[in-house]
């Protein structure tokens, strides 16, 4: 009998303990529910305003400087940062960076043709404007070649996706590749930049910003890029698909207006 009570005894307080066990498992969970309810709760615009890691992209997409998550527009942005990073050179390289934006250039610059999504204009005349809008510091460029250029001083790049006529043009039914460049500063600066490959590969090009006065800021831009072909003609004796370009850009900024000054020169 003893042996048979101690028996019982035993079994009654292993079920005691695990049921205590399991009751504070439950309360457990039930606290951390809770804890994530409330965390859940706490409005995205707190915790991007607290950590500083979560920072704001300000595009002009709609044609106002808005952030990316308040813009209704399906909207790619590629930053100075991303575009130095992978060695982007001009809008064609662009399309590593930007899966749903593919470029073909063919015989020359001026037969490059632009797709977004899957949409564009394939013909391969030069007199006819691309489906696919491009867009230099909110001016227009009618002509494809004006963009197969080196990217001096970018700020970041937008590709908008789908039909943009109605802020646009109807020159944009399949979408909008936006080039914004930094604005001059009121501060002296400026950078360099020289790079050497094969096929004797050579690109310069470098920036200068500073003040013309209390009010006006100015900034000039260049660069030259040259490679020689790298496919031979035997029948002409020449080589094709060699590269010899080179660019200028000049901006003036009125401290008063914000905005620079005349149309930018290329």
């Amino acid at each position: 009998m003893k042996l048979n009570f101690a028996g019982r005894t035993g079994r009654a307080a292993l079920f005691f303990s695990a049921g205590a066990i399991a009751l504070a498992i439950s309360a457990t969970a039930r606290a951390q529910d809770a804890t994530s309810a409330e965390e859940q709760a706490q409005p995205a615009t707190d915790r991007g305003g607290t950590d500083p890691a979560f920072g704001e992209i300000i595009v002009t997409a709609s044609k106002r400087e808005q952030t990316l998550q308040d813009v209704p527009i399906a909207v790619s942005v590629t930053s100075a940062e991303s575009i130095e990073r992978a060695q982007i050179r001009d809008i064609k390289d662009l399309s590593s960076l930007v899966p749903s934006l593919r470029v073909n250039q063919l015989q020359s610059s001026a037969n490059t043709n632009f797709y977004i999504r899957g949409f564009g204009n394939g013909a391969n005349n030069a007199g006819i404007e691309p489906s696919v809008g491009l867009f230099v510091d909110g001016v227009y460029r009618s002509r494809s070649a004006s963009m197969i250029a080196d990217l001096p001083d970018v700020q970041r790049v937008e590709v908008l996706k789908g039909p943009q006529s109605t802020l646009f043009g109807k020159n944009a039914s399949a979408g909008v590749i936006s080039l914004v460049t930094q604005k001059p500063k009121f501060e002296l600066g400026g950078n360099i930049e020289a790079s050497y490959g094969n096929f004797n590969a050579l690109v310069l090009k470098g920036v200068i910003t500073g003040p013309l006065s209390e009010t006006i800021a100015a900034s000039i831009a260049g660069g030259y890029n040259k490679r020689d072909g790298f496919v031979d003609d035997l029948g002409a004796g020449i080589q094709e698909n060699e590269r010899n370009r080179w660019f200028a850009r000049g901006q003036i900024l009125n401290r008063a207006q914000q905005c620079p000054v005349g149309p930018p020169n290329r």
